[in-house]
């Protein structure tokens, strides 16, 4: 794999075969290719990987580090690493690079975790790589960056303040509202249970289909932008069971990735999450991949 197009691309063959979920089908009218374009996924070590919008986000100007664009950085992540650790570790050596969707650079920032508990979530902010690295970080949401969320979160009733959950879109209502139901998951007696307790606090922080984002603009477009939530992944480290929704389709899929072949020369495969006719475990349904 190629990490860019620029004139030191970071390059590496993959270590670990992985689920992801990907943008291609957007990202190919402008250009990019099915290595592009991962937002969501796990790999068959068990370490998990997301990006979100981060419009915060200020990549570095070329140097002399190898180069991955924020479109394989994902991928990146999963194709090389077994643990958060290595990944943290792996992030020293590399610089995450801008490219244009259409017209304009997107915005990004990454969260990981795997088995242990461990977690990370790295932001670009200002050109540096700003890391968050332990278990505590658990919540991701978009703008305003991470240490301004980290720091307005102990106003909110559950971490030490005295203002009621926002029940907002804006991702800093989101982050608290999160953080709050997250706090008070109960205990799980199984395995299938955990993950309908997290998708129950996920589904708060969905934000609906033309809901408005308030922002301070005479621009009357901006001004009643909408950006909803596109689906929702909850992700069984231990057990290797990714769950997807399309929030356009009713039903809930998963993919047991203990019953994947990832030998070599086994190929890239998929299956469209928008299909109605797939519903529960769609691990043996996935078709081989043509270009």
């Amino acid at each position: 794999m190629v990490g860019e197009e620029g004139p030191n691309p970071a390059r590496w063959t993959s270590k670990y075969g992985s689920v992801v979920q990907s943008i291609i089908p957007y990202a190919r009218q402008y250009g990019f290719s099915e290595n592009d374009g991962a937002t969501d996924g796990i790999n068959e070590k068990g370490l998990a990987a997301h990006i979100l919008y981060l419009g915060a986000t200020r990549y570095p100007k070329p140097n002399s580090m190898p180069g991955v664009s924020y479109m394989r950085w994902l991928r990146f992540i999963l194709d090389n690493h077994a643990t958060v650790a290595e990944a943290v570790a792996g992030m020293k050596d590399i610089r995450i690079s801008p490219v244009k969707v259409g017209h304009e650079v997107l915005g990004t920032h990454l969260a990981i975790e795997d088995p242990s508990g461990d977690s990370a979530i790295f932001e670009i902010i200002n050109g540096k790589l700003v890391v968050h690295h332990g278990k505590k970080y658990s919540v991701m949401t978009n703008d305003p960056p991470y240490d301004w969320q980290l720091l307005n979160l102990p106003f909110y009733q559950g971490f030490g303040g005295l203002k009621s959950v926002p029940g907002g879109i804006e991702g800093a209502d989101r982050f608290v509202r999160l953080s709050y139901y997250r706090k008070h998951l109960p205990e799980p007696i199984s395995d299938t249970q955990a993950a309908g307790y997290i998708l129950s606090a996920i589904r708060t922080v969905t934000v609906p289909f033309g809901a408005p984002y308030s922002r301070e603009s005479n621009n009357e477009t901006e001004k009643t932008a909408t950006y909803p939530t596109w689906w929702l992944s909850v992700i069984d480290l231990n057990n290797r069971v990714y769950y997807f929704n399309w929030v356009t389709n009713p039903n809930i899929i998963w993919v047991s990735l203990k019953n994947i072949d990832f030998a070599n020369g086994t190929g890239k495969r998929i299956a469209d999450p928008k299909d109605p006719d797939l519903v529960g475990d769609i691990t043996e349904t996935f078709k081989t991949f043509k270009k």
